[in-house]
């Protein structure tokens, strides 16, 4: 005869142990789904972030090889799997002559050249995450 200890597990047992199963599986898998989105988004940052000093390369090229008559520039593209605009506005202009040069030969034959302080603004677009860069940018011509 068997007694009531060595039975086994009774249905109430079997429920109460299911669901801890159940709800430890779901939280388990909850976490699992939060570290992979933020694992994916630090991804998209990095993308970002790496490519910045290549493309602001580009954009001081582009500012600096202006001709001395344009006040505002502005471009568009994409690269490593992220598109970029960027605006370029003068802040300040100056034009400086070369001392020497003016006591030597007079004031008309002196070289003068030109300054111009840009204000260029870059945004780029990755996978939906769009982060917009501010910086200044110098151009000189002779005048």
């Amino acid at each position: 005869m068997k007694n009531k200890a060595t039975a086994g597990f009774t249905l109430i047992e079997l429920l109460v142990a299911t669901i801890i199963l159940f709800t430890a599986m779901g939280a388990v898998s909850l976490i699992y789904r939060g570290a992979f989105i933020a694992s994916e988004k630090a991804s998209n940052h990095i993308n970002i972030v790496a490519n910045v000093p290549a493309l602001l390369s580009q954009v001081k090229q582009q500012v600096q090889s202006t001709n001395a008559q344009q006040n505002q520039l502005n471009g568009q593209g994409s690269a490593w799997q992220s598109t970029y605009t960027w605006q370029a506005n003068v802040q300040q202009t100056k034009t400086v002559t070369d001392a020497l040069m003016v006591l030597e030969f007079g004031e008309d034959a002196a070289v003068k050249t030109q300054f111009k302080l840009w204000q260029v603004n870059l945004t780029i677009n990755s996978r939906g995450i769009i982060k917009t860069y501010t910086f200044n940018e110098v151009s000189w011509h002779d005048a």
